[in-house]
């Protein structure tokens, strides 16, 4: 994983763990606010249905030898259906009375138009609304079936408020499911949205972040004046390429060291020697392959490596030296020219380290500058062994 790759990662796992933590808060308060809304209406339906039975007839509500639960002698509880049915229609809430625990009006009908209510909190009712009198809130029941939630509050005896029945107001949790999905839906698409978005800024970012980056590493590595790597990254980049190379392929390290170069800047001056130096970077950089490693060692001396080189290509290391030393023959840089250079190549095959090679190579360009200088030797490990 390269170093931008890595920025964009760390940038964005943040960004979505905020995101996930966000919408799943953001869930949990909207289910819970739509409950307690929930909650709300029902109990409120209960209660509107709790006066609507108090203000018919009077007395309190017992079972008559009809077997209907009346209220004192002139409101039939378990005949009388338009109280219920008239709520169900303004309010889309049902409604069902209990006497006991038995349900003996509701308006909760089966397929077939019958009166008909069973509901899987009956436990409940009993031992909470019927035994202490308390209100019950169910988010989620079973009534004929279906999921429903229902709000239950407990019938009392107008002689002594002791509890004879339940009240409950119940609806189907369908609707109530559809708005949670909805909300879900429309919560994953805006934060898709967000991310996507963020994603595209980071990705932006660390993309200018990363080219700044790597402009400025870049230039840490290189050679000011020519561009070429300097003397610690030539080196860095070398020990690497010789760790990572493959059975079979040799090394080949090349010095170059400028001819007599104090005398240019003596009678030149030093801007027409840097202006030289300039120019056989460029000439090293026609002459080699994009892949061969090139770098300013220090002053007039610069190294370049060959990479993934065989045994039967090690002729081009010394055909390369005769091409750069015919373009010094030749190179005129204002009134300085023409200019040599003694050249060293070390070749290795055995599993030289960079010191140990650049120690044969120096060896090589020590026996050129003996040789008369403006020439190339070429050492091999074999060679020493």
């Amino acid at each position: 994983m390269n170093y931008s790759t890595k920025l964009l990662v760390s940038n964005c796992i943040p960004v979505i763990v905020f995101a996930i933590i966000s919408t799943i808060i953001g869930f949990t308060q909207f289910q819970s606010s739509l409950y307690d809304e929930k909650q709300g209406n029902l109990k409120s339906t209960a209660l509107a249905a709790m006066a609507l039975y108090s203000s018919q007839g009077y007395g309190d509500f017992g079972r008559k030898a009809d077997g209907n639960v009346w209220r004192g002698m002139n409101f039939n509880v378990s005949k009388e259906t338009a109280l219920v049915d008239d709520l169900k229609e303004e309010t889309n809430v049902d409604i069902t009375f209990f006497f006991e625990d038995t349900p003996e009006m509701t308006s909760i009908k089966n397929p077939d138009g019958v009166r008909k209510m069973e509901t899987s909190a009956i436990d409940m009712i009993k031992a909470e609304t019927l035994a202490e009198g308390a209100q019950l809130w169910c988010r989620s029941i079973k009534i004929n079936g279906r999921t429903c939630q229902a709000y239950v509050i407990p019938i009392r005896q107008e002689s002594d408020g002791s509890v004879t029945g339940a009240l409950m107001a119940s609806q189907s949790k369908s609707g109530f499911n559809a708005i949670i999905r909805n909300y879900i839906l429309t919560t994953l698409v805006a934060a898709l949205i967000v991310l996507i978005a963020a994603f595209a800024f980071i990705n932006w970012y660390v993309k200018r972040f990363a080219q700044e980056f790597y402009a400025v590493t870049d230039k840490s590595k290189r050679d000011l004046l020519t561009g070429l790597f300097n003397k610690r990254s030539f080196e860095d980049e070398v020990k690497h390429a010789i760790e990572t190379k493959r059975d079979g392929d040799v090394s080949v390290l090349m010095i170059f060291d400028f001819d007599n170069f104090k005398h240019v800047n003596d009678h030149y001056g030093h801007h027409t020697g840097d202006e030289v130096l300039k120019a056989f970077s460029k000439i090293l950089q026609r002459a080699f392959r994009t892949k061969d490693i090139i770098g300013r060692i220090g002053g007039d001396e610069f190294m370049v490596f060959m990479p993934e080189m065989s045994e039967n290509f090690l002729k081009r290391s010394e055909e390369i030296s005769q091409e750069v030393l015919h373009e010094l023959s030749i190179l005129k840089v204002g009134d300085a020219g023409p200019f040599s250079c003694s050249i060293g190549i070390g070749t290795d095959a055995t599993g030289y380290d960079f010191q140990q090679l650049y120690l044969l190579a120096d060896s090589a360009l020590y026996e050129s500058k003996e040789r008369g200088k403006a020439c190339y030797v070429r050492y091999s490990s074999s060679d020493k062994k």
